[in-house]
């Protein structure tokens, strides 16, 4: 089986989760959240294989088989978020990454899924334009090293264009690649978010996206 990452993060928890809210902090991260309970088949939130499994864990039993059951479809890396009481039945051969109790904060929990997709890099997943840097693995973008906070939508739209930089896209072109052949919002969808990363992303010494005057837009070639 290829691995291919890309930028969603896969949530299993057990049915009911000691932990109903760590998907609503997750999905403060750029990134797409594909949940499943344990007891059902993760295959369909953990192929292709996610970023990174977020793995919630409130018995010792599942700390012992949901990670092999796991790594037998994906090599993600595996953060395990656990209950308190679970801390001493952690072993090295457990087969997770990283771990946090699940009483932790929202803001811990992000740090954790950003420091594990940091030190678990898969080839090709920098994507660097000048002093723009976009980690499709941690979901992370940086200008001249200073992290860049977008939404997923403005992270998503920033690396399609970075993908092919100097190619031209129109609004609508845009609009099926990034938001889906589905959706029916109108194409000033798009400037919104292009005004938006402008915002973020560029400054006197930067400029990254170009307008294409009655065509679209495109990211700079020599950003």
């Amino acid at each position: 089986m290829s691995y291919q990452p890309t930028s969603h993060l896969a949530v299993i928890h057990p049915d009911p989760s000691p932990y109903p809210h760590l998907p609503r902090e997750l999905a403060l991260l750029p990134a797409e959240i594909r949940e499943s309970y344990a007891d059902d088949a993760i295959e369909r939130c953990l192929l292709p294989a996610p970023a990174a499994v977020v793995l919630v864990v409130d018995s010792a039993h599942h700390l012992t088989e949901m990670p092999q059951r796991i790594k037998t479809l994906t090599p993600s890396p595996i953060l395990a978020v656990i209950t308190p009481e679970l801390t001493e039945a952690l072993w090295p051969t457990s087969g997770i990454e990283e771990f946090m109790v699940g009483s932790g904060t929202g803001s811990e929990l992000r740090a954790r899924v950003r420091h594990l997709l940091r030190l678990h890099p898969e080839r090709g997943d920098l994507l660097r334009r000048g002093d723009l840097v976009i980690n499709t693995a941690s979901c992370e973008v940086s200008v001249g090293g200073r992290l860049i906070e977008l939404t997923f939508k403005e992270y998503e739209l920033l690396k399609f264009l970075a993908r092919d930089p100097g190619r031209v896209y129109s609004r609508q072109a845009l609009l099926d690649r990034v938001w889906g052949y589905d959706y029916y919002g109108g194409d000033r969808t798009v400037d919104v978010h292009v005004r938006r990363l402008r915002s973020k992303l560029e400054d006197a010494n930067h400029t990254f996206i170009d307008t294409v005057r009655n065509v679209g837009y495109r990211l700079r070639k020599n950003s």
